[in-house]
Formats: structure tokens, sequence, C-alpha cells
């Protein structure tokens, strides 16, 4: 989402706690539904965040305007990477941050009619004692891994402190653009990744395999 359409989302409909629930802040958009914005108050805070916030970085995308035109017109950059090795012949044309993610299903309590007593000893553990008749209450919690992804005239690579592959082209089985990433099957593994620029990722993909180089 750009930063342009998030302002207008916020001004508009932020008082409705929109931005909250696009965030996944569920227990917040929430609140902001049934209060206007916490009356009005965080809704305002939000809105002077927005306009005049400073932009996360590490959100940021590593691919320059120049590269992403060069991109968009059907052209390979070539990008300088310091902390990539490359072969001789081997030329750097895209280069992101990327994010992978793992969800588990976590129980925070329960609920219904039940005389037991219900404990949460720790993030992720619950203990029940007696009663009966309650409905557990399960949320997803994500897990997210920050890693930086690459196409060479060469291979994919993507460097991750969670999981990371080095792949020629001839071992990926399929790439689909999703709504806010890429999803990569190579062989029998399946890598869901978070990109900013997931079409110029595509585009870009396209292109070398298809011999653009």
């Amino acid at each position: 989402m750009s930063k342009k359409v998030r302002i207008i989302i916020v001004v508009f409909l932020g008082i409705f706690g929109v931005h909250k629930f696009i965030d996944k802040d569920y227990k917040m958009g929430i609140i902001y539904l049934f209060t206007g914005g916490l009356f009005g108050i965080g809704w305002i805070i939000d809105i002077f965040k927005e306009l005049f916030g400073k932009e996360n970085n590490n959100n940021k995308s590593l691919m320059t305007k120049e590269s992403i035109s060069m991109i968009d017109e059907g052209r390979l950059p070539n990008i300088a990477i310091s902390n990539l090795n490359l072969s001789k012949d081997e030329i750097c044309h895209y280069a992101d941050i990327g994010y992978t993610f793992k969800d588990k299903i976590i129980t925070t309590g329960y609920t219904g009619k039940s005389s037991g007593v219900s404990l949460r000893l720790m993030k992720g553990l619950t203990y029940r004692t007696g009663g009966s008749g309650g409905k557990a209450i399960r949320e997803t919690q994500r897990t997210t891994y920050k890693g930086v992804i690459y196409i060479t005239n060469k291979r994919v690579i993507y460097s991750s402190t969670n999981e990371c592959f080095d792949k020629t082209f001839d071992k990926i089985t399929s790439v689909i653009e999703a709504k806010d990433g890429i999803i990569l099957q190579i062989g029998s593994s399946s890598y869901s990744i978070i990109l900013n620029t997931h079409s110029e990722f595509i585009k870009v993909f396209n292109m070398v395999k298809n011999g653009g180089y």
C-alpha cells in the first residue's frame, strides 16, 4: 500500500479503525470502531503520525526509483551489491528486503459456561483447572523474519535469520505473485515472501529466465 493511499484511509476511515484492521491490530480496531477512534483523540493522533511521522526505514525498499523505472520499461538494471559473493561474470539485477513468516494457533483463554479457572502461565501456555463446557479462544500468532532477496543473471538468493535458499532458475518450480508479495515453489518446499516491489521481482525473474540479460 502506498503512503498516499494509507493517509487517505486514516483521514476518512480512521475514526472507524479501518487502518487498525489493515495492520491486523484487530483488538484496537474494535475499540476504535465502538469508541469513534478513542473519542476522536486516537484518530487525530494517528492522522498526525501519518502526515508528519518519519518513515520506518525497516520497511524501506532497497530498489531505487531509477532501477524500478528501468524494470517497468523492460530493461534490467545492474545493481552493485557489496555483501553478495558473485562469480566473475555474475550480475545482480534485483535486490530488496523481504519477510517470511510463520503462523501459530495459540489458546488465549476460554469462554462459555464453566466453573473452572483458566490461568495463563506464560506466553503460549495456559493451565485449566476444574469445570467443563468452556470453549477455547484461539488466536493466530504471526512471527516475521526479515531478509533480503536477490535475482542475478544465474540464480535467485534469499538470505534471512530464519531460512535461506540459493537456487538456479531450473530448480525453481513456480513463482506466483500475491497481493503483498510472492510465493516461490522450489521442489517440495514453498516460500511466502512479503515484498514491497513484488511486481518488479516477477518482471525481472521472467526477463532473466527468458534470456533478457
